[in-house]
C-alpha cells in the first residue's frame, strides 16, 4: 500500500488531539430515481425529529434524494460472504478482523484505495496496559455518568458503559497486532530508533504535580494513550492480519450505493467499481456491517442537522479522499440506512474543539487554550477562561468576528503548571525536544514561543499599552481597563465577575507581555449517526432492531450528542474500535 493511504497531514491533524475514527466513508453517485413502493419510500424519506433549527420540521429528510435504482441487470460480479464489511477506517478494520477471526468469509467494501486513518489518540479505561503506568483503578461508573452529562443525557448509557468496562481488552487486541510496538514509560519518553516508525505513549504521564483531576470543574481523565506518529501501521497490521490469516477480502475503489433487502432483513449490497462502473452485488449470509463514517463534507446533510455550524462559516478539515479525489466523509452511512427505514438520532454533536491561537503549520496553538486572561474586541473579558476547548469554541462563537485575544506575560513558565492537564492545554514547561517523540502539543518552551513571534503568530511587547496598539483591532482603553480589573482579583484572590479557580488567577504585571488572536476552530468530525445499541444493531423508525444490519464508527448513532466531550481525549477512536469489534462478532453470531 502507498505511503499516502496512510500518512497523517499533519498541518490539520497533529495539535487537534482525538478525532474521529472510522474515517472512511462510502461514496454515493449516479443515482437515479426509483420508488418501487410508495409506502416504504414515503418512510425512508423520514427520520428521527431533529434538533432546533431543523429547516425540515416535518422531519422530512430534505437532503436524502431518492434511493438509487439498481437491478441485478447491472451486475457485472455476485460475491457471497458471511458478513459484509462498508467502509475500512478503525471501525471497519476491527469489524473485518473480528469477524474473520471467528470463521466468517467477509468482504470488505472501500471507496478509498487502502484503509482510512486519522490522528492516534485512544481513551482506555483500565486494563492491562494502563497497569503499567498505575492507571487501573479508574471508577467506570464515574466516567460514563460523566459523559452522560457532557452529552445533555441524550445518548445511551448502556453503548457508553458497555465500551467503558470491556474497551481495554479489544484495544489490548488491536495494538497486539503490531508485534513491535514500541510502548513508552512517559510521555516524553527517548523512543529508540528502531521504535520511531510505531510507537505508543501515555497522555499526561506523570500529570503536573499541581493538578488533580478529581478536583477540576471540568476533570479530563488522565487514561487516554496515543499511537505516534500515527497510527496507520497498527490500523495497517490489523488489516494484513485480517487478510492473511482468516478468510477476508477486501475490495478498495467501490462505491456502496444501496443495501438489500429481503423480507425486512438486510442481506447485502451493491457496490460501483470507480474503474469501469460495473456494479458488484454482494450477499451476506449473517450481516452487514455500515462503517461509513461522518457526513461533515456534505453541506446539505450538515446544515441539516447542524445549521449553526453552516451559519458561523466553520471550515472543516478532513484530509482522506476517495479514488475518485473527492472527500470520504460524505454521510453515505446515513443514506443508505435512511432508504432501508433506519432511525438518525437526535441532536448531533459537531467535533470543534479550540486548540489555541497562533497555530503552526502542525495546528498546534502557541499556549493552547490555558486559562491566561481573553478579551473581546471591545476590550472586556467575557468568559471563566478555565473551561475545555469545546466550550472555548462556544463563547468564541458569540463574539464580534467571532474572535478573542488571549493574552499573558512574562511570567508564564512558572504559571503552567497550576493548569489543568487537559486537551490542548498547555501545562508543562520544558526546553527539551525528545529524540524520536512527537509528543510536545502541552508542553511549551521559549524557543517555541520566540519562533511563534518571529513568524507572527504571536504579539509581543515590554507594555500593554504597545501590546494592544500591535493588536490594532480592539478597544484599547477598554483593554487596559479590563486587565486593571482583572490584576485586582488576581490580588485578592476571587474571580468576582467569572468565577474562575484562584490558583488559575494569575495578575498581568511581568514584561514582556504576549497576545494571540482566538477565532474559530476547525471541525473535525459531526457526530450523528443511526439509531443503534450496545450490540451493534441499527433500529428502524418504528423502534425495532434492523435485522441483518450493524453501524459501527461515526454512523454509529447515539454515542455522542449536542458537542463533543473532552473528559477523554480519544473516546471517538476507542468506542469506533470497540464497536467495530463488537459488531463484527456479532454479525457472525447473528446475535
Amino acid at each position: 500500500m502507498s505511503e499516502n493511504k496512510f500518512s497523517l497531514d499533519r498541518r490539520q491533524f497533529l495539535g487537534f488531539g482525538a478525532v474521529a475514527a472510522g474515517a472512511a466513508a462510502f461514496g454515493l453517485a449516479g443515482c437515479s430515481p426509483k420508488t418501487s413502493d410508495a409506502k416504504a419510500a414515503d418512510s425512508s424519506s423520514k427520520g428521527s425529529t431533529s434538533s432546533a433549527g431543523n429547516p425540515a420540521a416535518s422531519g422530512e429528510l430534505t437532503w436524502l434524494g431518492a434511493e438509487p435504482a439498481i437491478a441485478d441487470a447491472d451486475v457485472k460480479e455476485t460475491v457471497e460472504a458471511d458478513v459484509v464489511v462498508v467502509g475500512c477506517g478503525l471501525a471497519g478494520v476491527a469489524a473485518a478482523r473480528a469477524a474473520g477471526e471467528e470463521g466468517a468469509q467477509v468482504v470488505v467494501f472501500e471507496k478509498a484505495e487502502g484503509p482510512q486513518c486519522r490522528s492516534g489518540e485512544f481513551a482506555v479505561i483500565n486494563g492491562d496496559l494502563e497497569a503499567r503506568w498505575g492507571r487501573d483503578t479508574f471508577d467506570a461508573d464515574q466516567i460514563v455518568d460523566h459523559h452522560m452529562d457532557e452529552c445533555s443525557y441524550k445518548t445511551k448509557r448502556s453503548i457508553m458503559s458497555k465500551w467503558a468496562r470491556h474497551g481495554a481488552e479489544v484495544f489490548d487486541w488491536y495494538i497486539g497486532a503490531k508485534e513491535d510496538l514500541y510502548i513508552c514509560d512517559t510521555t516524553r519518553s527517548e523512543v529508540p530508533d528502531e521504535g520511531a516508525a510505531s510507537y505508543l505513549i501515555p497522555i499526561f504521564q506523570p500529570l503536573p504535580e499541581a493538578y488533580d483531576w478529581t478536583k477540576e470543574e471540568h476533570p479530563v481523565y488522565p487514561t487516554s494513550v496515543e499511537l505516534l506518529p500515527s497510527q496507520a501501521p497498527v490500523l495497517e497490521a490489523n488489516m494484513e492480519k485480517a487478510v492473511s490469516e482468516s478468510d477476508v477480502t477486501p475490495f478498495y475503489g467501490y462505491f456502496v450505493e444501496k443495501l438489500i433487502m429481503e423480507d425486512g432483513r438486510c442481506t447485502g449490497c451493491y457496490a460501483r467499481n470507480a474503474k469501469d462502473g460495473s456494479y458488484v452485488k454482494a450477499t451476506a449470509k449473517k450481516g452487514v456491517i455500515l462503517a461509513t463514517g461522518d457526513y461533515a463534507s456534505n453541506t446539505d446533510i450538515l446544515g441539516y442537522y447542524c445549521p449553526e455550524v453552516v451559519e458561523n462559516g466553520i471550515q472543516e478539515m478532513f484530509p482522506n479522499v476517495d479514488v475518485e479525489g473527492n472527500p470520504t466523509n460524505t454521510g453515505d452511512g446515513l443514506k443508505l440506512g435512511a432508504w432501508v427505514d433506519a432511525a438518525i438520532q437526535q441532536h448531533h454533536a459537531p467535533m470543534i474543539h479550540h486548540m489555541g491561537g497562533g497555530a503552526d503549520i502542525s495546528g498546534e496553538g502557541v499556549m493552547g487554550i490555558a486559562g491566561f486572561l481573553q478579551l473581546d474586541k471591545h476590550g472586556k473579558r467575557f468568559m471563566n477562561e478555565d473551561v475545555p476547548g469545546q466550550q472555548v469554541e462556544n463563547q468564541i462563537e458569540l463574539l464580534k468576528d467571532k474572535t478573542s485575544y488571549q493574552i499573558w506575560d512574562g511570567a508564564w513558565k512558572d504559571e503552567l503548571q497550576y493548569m489543568p492537564a487537559g486537551h490542548g492545554v498547555a501545562c508543562y514547561y520544558d526546553e527539551s525536544l525528545p529524540k524520536n517523540n512527537e509528543t510536545y502539543r502541552n508542553y511549551k518552551s521559549q524557543a517555541k514561543l520566540d519562533a511563534a513571534v518571529a513568524e507572527g503568530r504571536c504579539f509581543k511587547a515590554d507594555t500593554l499599552e504597545e501590546l494592544f496598539d500591535q493588536i490594532g483591532d480592539i478597544d484599547k482603553e477598554a483593554a487596559l481597563a479590563s486587565v486593571a480589573r482583572y490584576n485586582e482579583l488576581a490580588h485578592a484572590g476571587k474571580d468576582e465577575d467569572f468565577g474562575k479557580v484562584s490558583s488559575r488567577l494569575f495578575a498581568l504585571e511581568t514584561p514582556p507581555y504576549y497576545a494571540v488572536a482566538m477565532e474559530p476552530a476547525l471541525m473535525l468530525v459531526c457526530l450523528g449517526g443511526l439509531a443503534s445499541d450496545e450490540d451493534a444493531h441499527v433500529y428502524s423508525n418504528a423502534g425495532d432492531v434492523i435485522p441483518g444490519l450493524y453501524a459501527a464508527g461515526n454512523i454509529q448513532g447515539d454515542r455522542f450528542a449536542v458537542q463533543y466531550p473532552i473528559s477523554l481525549k480519544g473516546v471517538s477512536h476507542s468506542m469506533a474500535l470497540y464497536y467495530g469489534y463488537v459488531a463484527g462478532k456479532n454479525a457472525v453470531q447473528q446475535v
